[in-house]
C-alpha cells in the first residue's frame, strides 16, 4: 500500500499549461479581445412584473366612525367629557361625608380633564379658522344653495385662461374660500368653485358667465362698484349680516350658505379695472394672511384681465 503511493507520488508533475494545450489558446484569444468600455443605461420599467403602473396604483382612504346617523363624530370628546362630569358628580355625591382630601385632589383634577374634553371641539374649529387651508371642510354639495362650476370666458387668450385658472386653484387649494369670480369691464370672465345655483346653467359657460355678469351690473350694489373702480382696494365682510348693509342680499352668485366675502380690486394697464370676488361657507374664515395672498393673486392677474 505504501509503495503504491510512493510511486504515484515519484510520478506527480505539477500543473502548468502545457499539462493543458487547449488554455494556450484561450489565453491568446483573451489577449486579443480589445476591451470597450459602454455606458450602461438603467431603465425603470413599472408595466413590467413586479412592477406599479398608474393603472395597478389603488389608494383607499379609510375613515373610522361610530356611525350614528345625525351624529358628528368631531363631537365625541365632549360627550366624554360630559359623561365623566356627570360621574364625578355622582362618585362625589355618594361618597362618605366630609370628602377625604385625596378625593378632593381627584375629582379636581377629573372636573379638569371633563373640562377640557367638552371644549376640545371648539379649540378644534378655532385652530382650523387659524390654519390657512384647513377650515373649508364642505364641498359645494353639502353648501346650501351652492352647485359647483369652472367657467372661463372663451374669448380670453389661452396666456389668460392658464393665469385664471392657476390663481383660481391656488385660491381654493391655499385659502379657506369655497368659491369665486373675477369680472372686469362690465363681464365675468371666470368663475370657479361653489357658486349660487340660481346664476348657473350646467354646461353652458356662455350662459352662466352672461347671466352672473348681468347679476353683478344690477345686484353687485354699491360697495362693489367702489372696489371694481379703484376707491375701495379690499372690502372684508366677516359676517352675513354685513351683506346686507354692503347690498350684497340679493346676489345670484352668492350661495345661500355663503357667510363670508371678501372683495379686492384688480387694477388693469388696459383701463378695464376688475373684480376678484372670494367667499366662504364660513363666518371669519379668512385670516389676515389670506387677505394679503389674495390681494397678491389680483396684483398678478392685473395683467391678464
Amino acid at each position: 500500500m505504501s509503495y503504491s503511493i510512493l510511486r504515484v507520488s515519484s510520478n506527480y508533475r505539477p500543473l502548468t499549461c502545457r499539462s493543458f494545450p487547449w488554455t494556450v489558446q484561450a489565453r491568446t484569444a483573451i489577449r486579443a479581445i480589445r476591451l470597450v468600455r459602454r455606458p450602461t443605461q438603467l431603465y425603470a420599467n413599472s408595466s413590467g412584473r413586479g412592477g406599479l403602473g398608474d393603472e395597478d396604483i389603488d389608494v383607499a382612504v379609510f375613515r373610522f366612525t361610530l356611525g350614528i346617523p345625525g351624529f358628528d363624530d368631531r363631537l365625541i370628546p365632549r360627550v366624554v367629557g360630559t359623561a365623566l362630569g356627570t360621574l364625578l358628580v355622582v362618585n362625589h355625591l355618594a361618597g362618605v361625608q366630609p370628602t377625604p382630601d385625596a378625593q378632593l385632589r381627584s375629582e379636581w383634577l377629573g372636573t379638569l380633564l371633563a373640562t377640557l374634553c367638552f371644549f376640545v371641539p371648539d379649540i378644534e374649529e378655532r385652530l382650523r379658522e387659524a390654519m390657512p387651508g384647513r377650515g373649508r371642510q364642505k364641498t359645494a354639495e353639502f353648501i346650501e344653495g351652492a352647485t359647483n362650476c369652472f367657467f372661463l370666458d372663451p374669448s380670453l387668450s389661452e396666456a389668460s385662461k392658464k393665469e385664471l385658472a392657476w390663481a383660481s386653484f391656488s385660491l381654493l387649494k391655499n385659502t379657506n374660500c369655497c368659491g369665486l369670480l373675477v369680472a372686469a369691464g362690465g363681464r365675468v370672465l371666470m368663475a370657479r368653485g361653489a357658486m349660487g345655483a340660481p346664476g348657473i346653467i350646467p354646461g353652458d359657460a356662455a350662459a352662466s358667465l352672461t347671466a352672473l355678469s348681468e347679476d353683478l351690473a344690477t345686484h353687485g350694489g354699491s360697495k362693489l362698484a367702489e372696489v371694481g373702480s379703484g376707491a375701495i382696494s379690499q372690502l372684508w365682510l366677516p359676517e352675513r349680516t354685513a351683506f346686507g348693509s354692503a347690498g350684497l342680499q340679493a346676489l345670484l352668485a352668492l350661495p345661500a350658505g355663503a357667510q363670508s366675502l371678501l372683495a379686492q380690486h384688480i387694477s388693469s394697464p388696459a383701463e378695464r379695472p376688475g373684480l376678484l370676488l372670494v367667499f366662504c361657507e364660513r363666518p371669519r374664515a379668512l385670516t389676515d394672511r389670506e387677505r394679503e395672498w389674495i390681494g397678491a393673486i389680483a396684483d398678478k392677474l392685473s395683467a391678464y384681465v
